[in-house]
C-alpha cells in the first residue's frame, strides 16, 4: 500500500523511474555495516516489522553484505517488548526505554521461566515467538505481579534470546565484531550483553538505529551496489541544522529574555557548573538520531543524585529513568569496563557498561541502580566545544564527567531551533541557557524552592 502510493505520487512528479526500493532490513544492516569500520563482521537487524520480516542476520565482508538468515514476522523481539511496554501503562513504540530503566529495580527470576517459555529456541537460524498473537498474556502478567518484576523478566529474556542467536552466528561465521541496527538495538542494556559474548571483541550500533535511520541505510546500500563502498567508522552525528549568532540573537531579542554575549562561552558554562547550576546547551549542528550528544543537551555536575529528581520534575520525566554521563575519552578506562570493545558505540550513547569504583564515587548521579551507565565519550576532534567544557571542568574539579541529558520537555522532540531552545528553557524553568555565544541566566534551584 505505502509503496504503491509513493510510486503514484512520484509518477505525478515525473520521478517514478528514479525510485529504487531497498528492503527494510537490508537498509538497517547497511547503515550498521558501512558506518562501523569493520571489514568483516556479523551484521544484525532486529525490530518490530519491516518488509515482511522482523529481523535478519548478514555477513559483512570486503564491502559486501550477504544474507545469512531472515527472521520472518511474527517472530519479533520488537513486538515482544512493545507489548509489555503497553501492558505496563506506557506508550508502545515510544516508551520502551522506560522499561529498560524500570527493569533494574525488579527481580528477573520471579517471572523468567514464564516469559522465556514464549519462545521456541530450537530452530538453528532464528528464534520463534510462540503465541505471538496473544494480546492478553502481558495484561494478565501485569495484573498479578509487580511492574518492576515484569519489566525485569522481559528485559532478561530479550537479552538472552537475542544474544543466544547472535552468539550462534558469531561462532558459525568466525567473526570477532558485530554491527547492529533496528529499533530493538535502542535497548542499550541488551547491547552491553552483545559485547559480553565471549567471542565478540567489539560492537557498533548505528546511532540512529530505529526507522529514522533507514533512509541513510537505503542510500548506503544503493551506493554500495552502484559504486562499491568500503566500511568506514562514522565520525559524528552532527548532521542537522545550525544557526549563526545573528539568528540566535534575533530569537533572544524577540523572546524578551535578558542575555549577554560571552567572550568564552565554554569557560562561562564551566563557571556555572562549578556553582552546581543546570545548564542547557544549544550550539552547532543538531544531532541526527535519538540521542543528544552535546549540541542540544542539558549539562550538570554528576556529583549529587538529588539534582536528578529536580530535573525530572522540571522536564516532566519519569523518576526511575537514569541520566547518562558524558566523559573525556582519555579518562574512560578509569571509569568504565571494556572501553576498547565499546569505544565507537560509546561515542553515540548506544551501549551501557559497568562502572568502576572511581566512577561510582565521583559521579553517583550518572550511575544507575544496577551499577551501569550509558556513557558518551568525547575527544577534541569530535566536538571541540563540548570537549573544552569537560576539560576545563576536569582541570578545576578532578572529575572528567558531567551529566548529559537531552534538551527537550517530556514527550517533545529534542530542540532544533533557537526558538525551540528558548521555549524549553522557559517551560522547564532551567537555571541557565548557553545558546551559541550568548548566555541567559534563570533562577537558581534554591531560589526557586524558596519562592
Amino acid at each position: 500500500g505505502t509503496e504503491r502510493r509513493l510510486r503514484a505520487t512520484l509518477a505525478e512528479w515525473g520521478l517514478a523511474d528514479r525510485l529504487v526500493y531497498v528492503d527494510h532490513h537490508r537498509a538497517h544492516v547497511a547503515s550498521a555495516y558501512y558506518c562501523s569500520g569493520f571489514d568483516r563482521c556479523l551484521v544484525v537487524s532486529l525490530d518490530g516489522y519491516g518488509s515482511g520480516q522482523s529481523g535478519s542476520f548478514y555477513l559483512g565482508e570486503g564491502g559486501r553484505l550477504r544474507l545469512l538468515a531472515p527472521i520472518p514476522y511474527p517472530h519479533s523481539l520488537g513486538t515482544f517488548y512493545r507489548r509489555v511496554t503497553q501492558a505496563l501503562g506506557f506508550k508502545p513504540n515510544r516508551h520502551e526505554g522506560k522499561i529498560v530503566g524500570l527493569a533494574a529495580y525488579g527481580d528477573p527470576d520471579k517471572l523468567y521461566a514464564t516469559v522465556r517459555a514464549r519462545f521456541d529456541l530450537e530452530h538453528p537460524d532464528y528464534y520463534r515467538f510462540k503465541s505471538a498473537q496473544d494480546p492478553w498474556f502481558e495484561r494478565r502478567l501485569v495484573e498479578d505481579n509487580e511492574p518492576a518484576d515484569v519489566a525485569a523478566a522481559y528485559q532478561r529474556v530479550l537479552e538472552d534470546v537475542a544474544t543466544l542467536y547472535i552468539a550462534r552466528w558469531v561462532r558459525r561465521t568466525g567473526v570477532k565484531h558485530v554491527a547492529c541496527a533496528g529499533g530493538v538495538f535502542a535497548n542499550v542494556k541488551m547491547n552491553q550483553r552483545v559485547l559480553e559474548i565471549p567471542e565478540v571483541e567489539s560492537v557498533f550500533i548505528f546511532p540512529n538505529m530505529g526507522d529514522g535511520g533507514v533512509g541513510a541505510g537505503a542510500a548506503l546500500a544503493l551506493y554500495a551496489d552502484l559504486r562499491g563502498l568500503a566500511p568506514r567508522p562514522v565520525r559524528d552525528m552532527y548532521l542537522g541544522p545550525s544557526f549563526d549568532d545573528r539568528a540566535i540573537e534575533q530569537a533572544l531579542d524577540a523572546s524578551g529574555l535578558r542575555y549577554r554575549r560571552s567572550k568564552d562561552i565554554e569557560r562561562d558554562v564551566v563557571d556555572l557548573l562549578l556553582q552546581n547550576r543546570v545548564v542547557a546547551r544549544f550550539d552547532g549542528r543538531m544531532e541526527f538520531g535519538p540521542r543528544a550528544l552535546g549540541n542540544r543537551s542539558i549539562l550538570y555536575p554528576a556529583v549529587d543524585p538529588a539534582v536528578n529528581k529536580w530535573l525530572n520534575e522540571r522536564l516532566g520525566r519519569t523518576e526511575f529513568m537514569p541520566f547518562a554521563p558524558i566523559s573525556l575519552r582519555e579518562h574512560a578506562d578509569a571509569l568504565y569496563d571494556n572501553v576498547a570493545g565499546m569505544d565507537h558505540a560509546a561515542r553515540f550513547m548506544t551501549i551501557t557498561t559497568n562502572c568502576s569504583q572511581q566512577m561510582r564515587k565521583q559521579s553517583p548521579a550518572a550511575v544507575h541502580v544496577d551499577g551501569t551507565a550509558r556513557p558518551q565519550l568525547v575527544d577534541e576532534s569530535t566536538n571541540p566545544s563540548v570537549y573544552k567544557v569537560l576539560r576545563l571542568y576536569h582541570e578545576r574539579t578532578g572529575i572528567p564527567t558531567l551529566i548529559n541529558t537531552s534538551f527537550n520537555m517530556h514527550e517533545e522532540p529534542i530542540v532544533c531551533t533557537p526558538e525551540d531552545a528558548i521555549r524549553a528553557f522557559r517551560e522547564g524553568n532551567l537555571e541557565a541557557l548557553a545558546i551559541g555565544n550568548f548566555l541567559v541566566e534563570g533562577d537558581r534551584r534554591d531560589a526557586a524552592r524558596a519562592g
